[in-house]
């Protein structure tokens, strides 16, 4: 039977999780809408804004304003 056993960072369920959250913190040097930043990702919707959420509530970035239906996401000072 051949050894299946990946390598320590693939077996984590959040592969990369901490790439994307650099990305985005760079991606928010001005305040983007959650589509921007899908599109910038190459995310899904609901992974982008789980992605959001998550960083939102370890004090990394905040919704900062709604236009209509679109959410403005911007980075926290000091992040």
């Amino acid at each position: 039977m051949p050894d299946r056993e990946q390598p320590h960072m693939l077996r984590r369920r959040n592969a990369g999780a901490e790439l994307r959250k650099k990305v985005v913190l760079a991606e928010l040097a001005r305040p983007r809408t959650q589509t921007e930043l899908q599109r910038r990702l190459g995310m899904s919707r609901s992974g982008t804004l789980h992605l959001l959420r998550r960083m939102e509530a370890q004090g990394l970035v905040r919704a900062a304003e709604r236009i209509g239906g679109t959410q403005i996401w911007e980075r926290r000072k000091g992040a």
